[in-house]
């Protein structure tokens, strides 16, 4: 892998040489959309009398995040990626 290998990339990169692969030192790979994982520190700030403003560009953008509130709605549209 020279620069970039995600998904498919990184699939055929492991298929090359079984047990082996090689990447430059400055490379970025792995797998995306595999795992998922944030943690929302909403009611930690809040109870610190902190009120984070989030704004997004559209409903289904960034629909779980570091702050904000998780909705039933917003876990869906994660679940459903």
């Amino acid at each position: 892998v020279d620069k970039v290998a995600a998904s498919g990339g990184y699939m055929i990169a492991c298929t090359s040489s079984p047990g082996h692969l090689f990447a430059a030192p400055f490379a970025v790979l792995g797998s995306i959309g595999v795992v998922g994982q944030t943690v929302n520190v909403q009611k930690t700030l809040e109870g610190l009398g902190v009120q984070p403003l989030v704004f997004r560009g559209g409903r289904h953008k960034a629909p779980v995040g570091l702050v904000g509130e998780i909705t039933e709605e917003g876990l869906s549209t994660v679940q459903s990626m």
